[in-house]
């Protein structure tokens, strides 16, 4: 029975000394805010305690007597001629309350003190009270709803001092990157203009889109991300104006390009930016995203690049201004690939390094050949039939290459596979046994086998065991 009080008795002691650090921490955090401490006495004064009583109660408290008998006075004095700041004059009771009631910061203040008294009584009591003394008591000075209270009474009780709501800029870092890393451009675009310092976290943040689109016209720009709707800016009638959706607004006095060329060089400026397809398309004769991308700190982490225009020289622009090490594919869409451009692409690290190569238009002589030999893929979409020169240069490419895993010819766009002109131009394939026709390779051990479909015919690169 003696062990079990003594047990008991160094429980409690344990307890009170817990207690008391803590309600020492809140007491500075009380100290230190003048607007609180004035929010406290004016609390006590509705309550319709003495100055004397008061005075004795806070400096009970919130300890060492930090606040005068006299400063009491002063205030209660101050208080009953119904001033409260110097501006104030012939407050009533009730404005004095609505002081307390209407201001966030005051009434947590008033929560605040009536924990303090809750922890005091703690520590003589050793009692575990859930505060409901407390709300009674302020209830009788302003109106407060008990969630309210409750809310603020436990998270004071639980040592979180802060008298403000929880704000973005609270937040640990890694848990606003992660925010940014959720948002599309658009919404990174408008959180970026909070402030500087999250202007530099979106800035910074790793943002991957797997499909961008620039389309130039020569009254227009629109930029897309994935399967959101396009930011436009177009000219009309003289003026300017910026688009999305259904949203418009006029910008005047300005033009419609130096508006995208400033969103342009944001976007491209991001300094861990990846693109899966970045898809530029031209509709007019225009070196304006060349520039841009000449002002670029960085070259862009593109791994499919897709070009549609009228001539295929943009992609020698192009090109020098993305990363080899990324780039994969290439897509051209164009009536015209001319032999002279392909030359001067065969200098470019970043068609050498690309695997995979894809052509829409149609084709005008791929010579050099050689400028194709190091692709893994290649596709042909064409608008007519190939004829027996162009055949003879894909059968070229197909013996001469170690590389080519796939070779496809697509007529879909116009018409249909005439076997005809495939056999006139790469010779006899006459099917084996399996009914397979085969393109056979100089690389010994090494075949092309021919898939056939009514309106393409694809060559796939096949070793004998």
């Amino acid at each position: 029975m003696t062990q079990m009080r003594t047990q008991s008795f160094f429980s409690k002691l344990l307890l009170q000394i817990s207690l008391r650090k803590t309600q020492a921490k809140m007491s500075i955090s009380l100290k230190t805010d003048d607007k609180s401490i004035l929010s406290v006495l004016l609390y006590q004064f509705l309550s319709e305690k003495s100055a004397y009583f008061s005075f004795k109660e806070f400096n009970k408290v919130v300890r060492d007597n930090f606040i005068s008998r006299d400063d009491f006075k002063f205030w209660f004095d101050r208080f009953s001629s119904g001033k409260l700041d110097e501006e104030d004059d012939n407050l009533s009771i009730s404005d004095l309350e609505s002081t307390l009631s209407d201001d966030k910061h005051r009434l947590r203040a008033c929560i605040f003190f009536e924990t303090l008294k809750e922890k005091r009584i703690r520590i003589e009591k050793s009692n575990d009270e859930k505060g409901s003394d407390a709300y009674n008591r302020l209830c009788k000075v302003m109106n407060i709803d008990f969630s309210n209270f409750s809310f603020w009474f436990n998270r004071f009780i639980g040592g979180n001092l802060k008298m403000k709501d929880y704000e973005f800029s609270d937040l640990p870092l890694e848990i606003v990157e992660k925010v940014v890393e959720n948002l599309d451009y658009f919404g990174r675009s408008a959180f970026r203009k909070v402030s500087k310092n999250i202007r530099k976290i979106v800035d910074d943040a790793q943002m991957n889109a797997e499909f961008l689109r620039i389309k130039i016209a020569e009254t227009s720009t629109a930029i897309g991300f994935n399967s959101i709707n396009p930011i436009r800016y177009y000219q009309h009638c003289g003026r300017c104006y910026i688009s999305r959706g259904s949203r418009e607004k006029e910008m005047k006095n300005r033009k419609h390009w130096e508006l995208a060329v400033k969103e342009l060089k944001i976007i491209l400026n991001l300094k861990k930016f990846t693109i899966d397809t970045l898809k530029i398309q031209f509709t007019c004769f225009t070196d304006r995203l060349g520039r841009v991308l000449k002002s670029l700190d960085d070259k862009l982490h593109v791994r499919h690049l897709f070009l549609s225009s009228d001539l295929v020289h943009p992609l020698e622009d192009i090109l020098p201004f993305l990363k080899p090490e990324i780039l994969e594919a290439i897509s051209v869409n164009t009536f015209f690939f001319c032999p002279y451009v392909i030359k001067r692409l065969m200098g470019m690290g970043q068609w050498k390094k690309a695997k995979n190569l894809e052509i829409y238009g149609t084709l005008c002589g791929f010579e050099p050949t050689e400028s194709v030999l190091h692709f893994e893929n290649i596709t042909f979409y064409v608008l007519r039939m190939i004829n027996d020169e162009e055949l003879a240069q894909i059968k070229k490419i197909l013996l001469d290459s170690s590389q080519i895993k796939t070779f496809c010819i697509d007529v879909s766009i116009r018409g249909r596979i005439d076997w005809n002109v495939i056999e006139e131009g790469l010779g006899p394939l006459i099917p084996g046994d399996d009914g397979i026709r085969r393109l056979v390779s100089r690389h010994k051990q090494q075949f092309y086998e021919i898939e056939e479909e009514e309106k393409s015919v694809k060559f796939v690169r096949k070793t004998y065991y």
